[in-house]
C-alpha cells in the first residue's frame, strides 16, 4: 500500500487531541481550558471535514496511510459525527462546569476538572484509532483504550455511585473485551489454517480471502467478536453498565458515551461482520446478529416502562438505538447502520445536554422530582419536546427515516416476525418515554429550580436538532449507495 500524499495532515489533525491533553495538566487556568478546548474541538471538526471532503464526497474511495490504518468512507463519516459530538459537547460543558463552580452544586477541585479533560481529549485520540484501524489487533486496541481513558469520565463525582458505576464499566466492559480478544486470536487462525499460510489481521486482506478461511475457526471467532463488543455496545443482556455509567456521568461525559463511544463498538463488530457476509454461508450467523438486535430493542422498551432517573431512562433509549444499528449490521446496510447511528448520535447528545441542564438546576435525577420545566424554562421545555419526538422516530426528524428504513429492508428479506416486533417495540418505548417526559414537562415548576444560562445552554441541542432535521430533507439513496 502506497500512503497517499495528504496523510500527515491527517495525522497532524489527530496530534491536536494529545497537544490539548498536555496543556491541560500543565495549564493552572482551568476556565481557559474549558474554552480553548471547545474551540479547539471546532477547528478539528472543520479540519477533518475538509481533509475528509474527497471521500466524504465519493471522490475518493479511501485513504491509506499504512497497511495498518485506512480510512475508507464509512470510517469518514464517522470520524466526522465524532468531532462534532466532542466539540458540541464540550461547548456546553463551560456553562455546565461555570454553574457548578458558583458555588450551587458546591466548589469543583481544579483536579478533578484538568482530569477531567486530560481524558477526554486521550478518550477522542482513542475512538479515531478505532476508526481508521485496518488490522484487527488495532482495532481491538482501539476499543481497549476507550475503555481505559472513559472510566475516568464516569467517575468525575467522586461519589458512591459513581464509584460502583466506574469498577460495574470496567469489569464488565474489559470480560467483554477480552472475548473479543479470544474471537481476534480465532481469526488469526482461521486465516492460518486456511488458504494464507502465514496468517494475518489485515482487514482487507481477511475480506478478500473470506472464502478461503477455515470456516468453524472464523464463525468461532465471529461469535466471540459479536459477544464482546457487544458488550462494549450495550447489546442484551450485556448492557447492564450502560444505564449506571451514563447515569453517573457528568452530562457531556454521557452525551459523549453515548453519541460516540457506542459508535466505536459497533463500528468493530461491523468490520468484523464485513468479514463474514464475505465468506460462504455466512446466512445463520447473520441471522442470529438480526434477532440479537431485535431482542435488544424489545427488552429496552420493556425496561424503559418503569424508569425512576432521567440520565437512566435515555440510557435505555441508547441501548434500544444500538439494538436497531445491530439490526442494520446483520442486513449487511452500511448506509443503514450510518444513517441510524449519525441520527442516534445527534439526538441523544441534544437529550443528555438538556438533561444535564434540568438536573443542574433542579438538584435531582428523579424523574418523579422534576416536573413544570416547560413553565420554569420554556427553552429548555420546548427543546426537549423536540428531542423527545425525535428520538423516538417521530417525523420529521431523520430517526424517523432510519427506522422506516431499518423495517422496509426487514420486510423485504421476508422476516415479518422481526418486523411486528421491532414495530411493537418502538411503539412501546415511543409511549413508555413520552409518559415520562410528559410529567417532567408539565405540572406546577419544582420549588427551588433555577435555570441557568438558558440561551447558552440552549444552543448546542438546538443545533444539533437542527443537524437531524436537516437529515431528513436531504438524504435519498443514491447519497448512501457509494458508502460500503
Amino acid at each position: 500500500m502506497q500512503p497517499t500524499p495528504i496523510f500527515l495532515d491527517l495525522l497532524a489533525v489527530f496530534i491536536l487531541p494529545v497537544l490539548l491533553a498536555i496543556f491541560t495538566y500543565i495549564n493552572p487556568a482551568i476556565g481557559f481550558t474549558l474554552r480553548i478546548t471547545a474551540f479547539a474541538y471546532w477547528v478539528e471538526l472543520a479540519a477533518a471535514t475538509n481533509l475528509l471532503w474527497p471521500i466524504l464526497s465519493g471522490q475518493e474511495e479511501k485513504l491509506i496511510i499504512n497497511e495498518y490504518f485506512v480510512v475508507d468512507r464509512l470510517a469518514a463519516f464517522f470520524l466526522v459525527i465524532t468531532s462534532l459530538v466532542m466539540a458540541a459537547a464540550l461547548t456546553h460543558a463551560q456553562y455546565l462546569f461555570d454553574h457548578e463552580d458558583s458555588g450551587d452544586h458546591g466548589v469543583l477541585k481544579l483536579a478533578r476538572l484538568r482530569i477531567f479533560y486530560v481524558f477526554i481529549n486521550l478518550f477522542f485520540l482513542s475512538m479515531c484509532a478505532v476508526f481508521i484501524s485496518n488490522n484487527l489487533g488495532c482495532l481491538w486496541m482501539g476499543i481497549e483504550a476507550t475503555t481505559l481513558f472513559s472510566a475516568p469520565l464516569v467517575y468525575f463525582e467522586r461519589s458512591k455511585n459513581a464509584l460502583e458505576a466506574t469498577w460495574k464499566y470496567l469489569i464488565i466492559c474489559s470480560v467483554g473485551i477480552a472475548l473479543a480478544l479470544l474471537g481476534t486470536i480465532f481469526l488469526f487462525a482461521a486465516s492460518q489454517h486456511g488458504h494464507l499460510a502465514e496468517g494475518t489481521l489485515n482487514l482487507t486482506s481477511l475480506v478478500e480471502q473470506a472464502s478461503k478461511l477455515n470456516y468453524p475457526l472464523m464463525r468461532l471467532g465471529f461469535i466471540f467478536c459479536l459477544l464482546g463488543y457487544g458488550t462494549k455496545a450495550g447489546i442484551f443482556p450485556l448492557h447492564s453498565w450502560l444505564p449506571d455509567a451514563h447515569s453517573e456521568a457528568p452530562a457531556p461525559a454521557s452525551a459523549i458515551l453515548s453519541g460516540a463511544l457506542l459508535n466505536t463498538a459497533l463500528f468493530g463488530l461491523w468490520r468484523v461482520t464485513q468479514i463474514v457476509i464475505a465468506s460462504h454461508g455466512h446466512h445463520l450467523i447473520i441471522r442470529m446478529v438480526l434477532v440479537m438486535g431485535v431482542i435488544t430493542v424489545l427488552a429496552a422498551s420493556l425496561f424503559l416502562i418503569r424508569q425512576h432517573g432521567l440520565k437512566r431512562m435515555w440510557a435505555y433509549s441508547s441501548v434500544e438505538n444500538v439494538g436497531l444499528m445491530v439490526v442494520a449490521i446483520g442486513l449487511g446496510s452500511a448506509p443503514l447502520f450510518l444513517l441510524q447511528a449519525i441520527n442516534h448520535s445527534l439526538v441523544k447528545v441534544s437529550l443528555f445536554l438538556l438533561s444535564g441542564n434540568i438536573v443542574h438546576a433542579g438538584g435531582s435525577k428523579r424523574l418523579f422530582s422534576i416536573h413544570g420545566v416547560i413553565k420554569s424554562c420554556p427553552v429548555w421545555g420546548f427543546l426537549l419536546t423536540l428531542a423527545t419526538l425525535a428520538i423516538t422516530g417521530a417525523p420529521p426528524f431523520g430517526t424517523f427515516l432510519s427506522k422506516l428504513s431499518i423495517l422496509a429492508a426487514l420486510a423485504k428479506q421476508g422476516s415479518w416476525l422481526l418486523v411486528s416486533v421491532l414495530l411493537f417495540a418502538t411503539s412501546l418505548a415511543f409511549v413508555a418515554i413520552s409518559v415520562h417526559i410528559g410529567r417532567v414537562l408539565f405540572g406546577a415548576p419544582r420549588a427551588g429550580f433555577k435555570p441557568f444560562y438558558p440561551l447558552q445552554t440552549s444552543a448546542m441541542p438546538a443545533l444539533l436538532l437542527v443537524c437531524s432535521f436537516v437529515m431528513s430533507l436531504v438524504i435519498y439513496p443514491a447519497f448512501w449507495s457509494f458508502i460500503k
